[in-house]
């Protein structure tokens, strides 16, 4: 049919194009005019209508392009949507949950119908990308979902709680890491001034009391142990005192070397290297306060070992 609009614009004498078709109309007035002629509205029109809106609004998301392709336009999507959320707010949507003794049929048809898998473990199955547990994880996120399970709560319901507490768990960890720095560095500080020059002797006591009275299992246990307000022991100047401490008394030779080798061949090995020096270099030995002190220390230490 021919559009005396479009078709033939000497129609139009005195005023707008859309004049006709708005009449007193103040809100299609206010839309019409916004195209300068007759035909650019049109052309806009046609093209919305060959428009393929659910793929626009679905994206990537096959699933749910299918499920909107029930929907004969935008507006009756839009209307089915607001009927739901009315449906929501209102709380009718409790009463169709299944009651506490309906039977495995009704149960099962209603998680069918909610998005709600079957089983469980349907909860982490196709986890959306860039959303991952990890192995330590699983445990902790099971016992939710099996919570979630029990309330027939849908899947996007699960992601989210799986998204929250990944996201607390990071911002937790960073936060602990961010902590061990600055409480680690508070106790070497504490402990360099303290021990100074026998600082690295002590740490190595700490390591030796630890595999000697322990064992490898427990010392990485221990080492890697926490107070309850979340310090880590290794990061208590009074917890490696105390442990060097206990090292000392307990073998004295310990305190000279690294950790590995034998500590009383050590001791008896340097003592001979330093008498020897001694010996053959009298007048070097008596000028270096250093080499002798060494060698009042270990002999001091082979006395505490012997006593012991």
């Amino acid at each position: 049919m021919p559009d005396p609009i479009i078709d033939d614009p000497s129609t139009v004498v005195d005023g707008n194009w859309y004049d006709a078709m708005a009449g007193e109309d103040a809100a299609r007035i206010e839309v019409l005019k916004e195209f300068e002629t007759a035909e650019d509205f049109y052309k806009q029109h046609q093209e919305l209508s060959n428009r393929d809106w659910r793929s626009e609004m679905a994206g990537e998301d096959d699933k749910f392009k299918t499920e909107i392709e029930r929907y004969e336009s935008p507006a009756a999507f839009a209307q089915s949507w607001r009927e739901q959320r009315q449906t929501i707010s209102s709380g009718k949507m409790k009463d169709d949950l299944p009651a506490a003794d309906a039977d495995e049929e009704a149960v099962k048809a209603y998680r069918q119908a909610n998005d709600i898998p079957l089983e469980v473990d349907g909860y982490l199955k196709d986890l959306p990308e860039g959303l991952v547990l990890g192995e330590d994880d699983v445990p902790i996120a099971e016992s939710f979902m099996g919570a979630l399970h029990s309330v027939h709560a849908p899947v996007s319901y699960a992601h989210a709680l799986i998204g929250a507490y990944n996201e607390f768990a990071e911002e937790s960890q960073a936060a602990q890491s961010e902590l061990d720095v600055t409480q680690a560095k508070e106790a070497t500080d504490s402990l360099r001034q303290s021990w100074q020059a026998d600082y690295r002797v002590n740490i190595n006591l700490v390591e030796a009391f630890l595999e000697n009275t322990f064992g490898s299992d427990v010392k990485e246990q221990l080492l890697n142990g926490r107070f309850q307000d979340g310090r880590a022991f290794m990061n208590d100047a009074k917890v490696l005192e105390g442990l060097a401490t206990a090292q000392r008394r307990l073998d004295p030779v310990t305190q000279i070397i690294d950790g590995g080798a034998d500590p009383a061949k050590t001791m008896n090995d340097e003592i001979a290297e330093l008498e020897k020096f001694m010996s053959e270099h009298r007048t070097a030995y008596n000028k270096d306060e250093a080499k002798q002190a060494r060698l009042r220390q270990l002999y001091g230490i082979r006395l505490q070992h012997e006593a012991a």
